[in-house]
């Protein structure tokens, strides 16, 4: 999966002055962006539907993550994406905070 976070890497790795052209850039693939990368990867964190809300929290916490796919164990599909701002609003809708 290549992040915004390794898009910003490749930048800084080819952008060398305000003068420099980008077009080197441009004729890249992404098998190319792949091996510059490939020291730099870091294992995908995911939880299993059957998990927790605590188990994802914690998660998103210990790895200091702001994304943790869900993952189908069977077909290895995406099957959600949780954030920090996902799991407030459910908790504010489905608790009984918003009564106090």
């Amino acid at each position: 999966m290549l992040t915004i976070t390794d898009f910003i890497k490749i930048l800084q790795m080819y952008y060398t002055s305000a003068n420099c052209s980008m077009d080197q850039l441009e004729e890249h693939k992404l098998d190319t962006w792949r091996d510059v990368l490939k020291n730099q990867v870091v294992p995908l964190v995911s939880i299993g539907p059957d998990a927790s809300l605590f188990d994802a929290i914690k998660t998103l916490i210990h790895n200091r993550i702001h994304r943790l796919p869900v993952i189908d164990p069977l077909t290895g599909n995406v099957l959600y994406i949780l954030t920090h701002k996902r799991i407030l609003r459910f908790l504010f809708l489905y608790t009984d905070f918003q009564d106090k």
